[in-house]
């Protein structure tokens, strides 16, 4: 499902609606209820409800513009969501029509789509002439024109030798090398909208995501490591056997306090007693929290008068 500004949603937990105004840090939104409230969300707390989606089942996530701040050979277009998994280092090859709609040339691109700078050399030979050789690099979520090739030189099938090396916090990575002809069979059943460039070409796959991205455990197999060799940790067995993976793993970082959210029918409560009523729930949420050893919580209190929030 894509996200962006101005797309109705919907809270999966509660079944309110609205429409995302504004980004948050930590990939958060910021949703305006029809009600009039706004509520900080993320977003696989969100279906989006816009009738031209509904059979979407493509993942993504906004982006607050960041990217579109770097400076880049090509420029690219302004965008409000990208799709969550990286493909890693792809060529792509942008179609260049003339006036009877047969393609002229391609543009050739080096699409940097993963977290990281990337070191290129790149070796394009056609009828053992080189068409082009060069060395550089690409920015992180980059696109790069390495330049134009005029489109009868596919009969010739042109040989790409690249290779690309991740640079990183940690170092480097080993070059990886891939080495291809362009085959006009093969090279016309490759068209798709390129990531990061948004528009179509013919993409070439170099090199999967780095590896560096792929080191984040998942909570359970972390949990389960450090429970199976608890003499690595500063804490005790004893101490893990009492963690609940599965409570910690399904705890709801967002806790909305807004009284119609907790109980069905708040009509013949006072003021006061809906006040100690949310902060008796919010009690219980923070110890819970606490507990679990949970790093961050969102508090959602409303924007009256302020005797929650202050409370809180």
């Amino acid at each position: 499902m894509l996200l962006g500004l101005g797309n109705r949603v919907r809270f999966v937990h509660t079944g309110a609606e609205g429409k995302i105004i504004d980004f948050l840090d930590d990939g958060m939104f910021i949703v305006l209820l029809d009600g009039g409230i706004e509520i900080p969300a993320f977003p696989d707390h969100l279906e989006r409800i816009d009738k031209e989606l509904e059979n979407s089942s493509v993942k993504g996530k906004v982006v607050k513009g960041k990217n579109q701040k770097k400076s880049f050979d090509y420029p690219l277009p302004n965008r409000q969501y990208t799709i969550l998994k990286n493909e890693g280092i792809l060529l792509a090859f942008e179609a260049v029509k003339r006036t009877d709609n047969s393609t002229q040339r391609y543009i050739v691109y080096i699409i940097n789509d993963t977290q990281y700078q990337v070191l290129y050399d790149i070796n394009i030979i056609r009828k053992k002439i080189p068409l082009k050789k060069e060395n550089g690099k690409v920015e992180p979520n980059g696109v790069y024109k390495l330049m134009e090739m005029q489109a009868d030189y596919l009969s010739d099938n042109p040989n790409i030798d690249i290779s690309c090396r991740q640079v990183s916090t940690e170092g480097m990575n080993e070059w990886l090398n891939k080495n291809f002809k362009l085959k006009p069979k093969q090279f016309f059943t490759k068209k798709r909208t390129v990531p990061l460039l948004d528009r179509p070409a013919f993409v070439y796959a170099l090199f999967e995501p780095f590896q560096i991205e792929k080191k984040k455990e998942s909570l359970q197999s972390y949990t389960q490591k450090n429970i199976s060799s608890p003499e690595k940790n500063d804490i005790s067995y004893e101490e893990w056997k009492g963690v609940d993976v599965q409570r910690y793993a399904h705890f709801e970082t967002v806790k909305d306090l807004h009284i119609e959210n907790l109980v069905s029918d708040y009509s013949k409560m006072s003021n006061g007693e809906i006040l100690r009523f949310q902060l008796q729930i919010f009690e219980n949420y923070l110890q819970e929290a606490i507990e679990l050893g949970v790093p961050k919580v969102f508090i959602i209190h409303g924007k009256g008068k302020g005797k929650l929030k202050n409370e809180i």
